[in-house]
């Protein structure tokens, strides 16, 4: 006979499974991602599960327990983002896309972790990473702190653009024509308005126009 705690509940043809703390965490953290904070619920990962609540409470605690370890677990992958590059610029480069991408994908638990008011200890692993980046270039002080905060800026808000196209209605304004009379001259860059924006192109072409300057000030003379 199994262990009562993690006996399923009924859910079709769903198997019975042993769990423990770090499935019931992965489980949790996708889970909020596709339904939302509002839609998630101790019963709803029960069933992705195929265990009983008991169960989840046994592993990780309840509600705000299990939310606590999803933010402690937010909070070391930010302090752990994978970075790559033979130059500090092309390591700032991979950071910025590396925090970007957790932003884009985690963005649900962002707000867990703001509403605990926890969100300066999220971006601070990042931020001090740049800054020893930038010291690298021989760029330090309020220079580097100007830079530094444009780089968050950028990633931070295009993260948000992003996430909020797919998470929202489509936008129609990018191929309703009547928003462009036939007086605009450049008609291709009229098409290309039109046409749904490629987030990922924006954010390389912003973050080109970032370290280009860092680059020009690696150059002697």
């Amino acid at each position: 006979m199994s262990d009562p705690i993690d006996s399923p509940r009924p859910a079709g043809d769903r198997k019975a499974k042993a769990v423990d703390a770090q499935t019931i965490l992965d489980t949790a953290a996708d889970l909020i991602e596709s339904v939302g904070v509002s839609g998630f619920s101790m019963r709803g990962l029960a069933d992705e599960l195929g265990v009983a609540v008991t169960s989840i409470y046994w592993h990780v605690g309840g509600r705000d327990k299990l939310f606590d370890s999803l933010v402690d677990q937010l909070l070391c992958q930010m302090a752990n983002l994978p970075v790559d590059g033979e130059d500090a610029i092309e390591r700032i480069r991979s950071l910025a896309r590396a925090q970007r991408r957790v932003l884009i994908d985690r963005q649900h638990l962002l707000a867990i972790a703001h509403e605990r008011d926890r969100t300066a200890a999220l971006f601070l692993p990042v931020q001090q990473a740049l800054a020893e980046l930038l010291a690298d270039l021989g760029m330090t002080g309020a220079k580097a702190a100007l830079v530094l905060r444009a780089l968050q800026v950028h990633v931070i808000s295009s993260a948000i653009m992003q996430f909020s196209a797919i998470r929202g209605a489509h936008h129609r304004h990018e191929e309703d024509p009547s928003l462009w009379d036939d007086s605009v001259p450049d008609r291709e860059l009229v098409e290309a308005l039109k046409a749904p924006t490629d987030y990922d192109a924006v954010f390389e072409y912003g973050l080109d126009g970032l370290v280009a300057p860092l680059r020009r000030s690696e150059q002697p003379g």
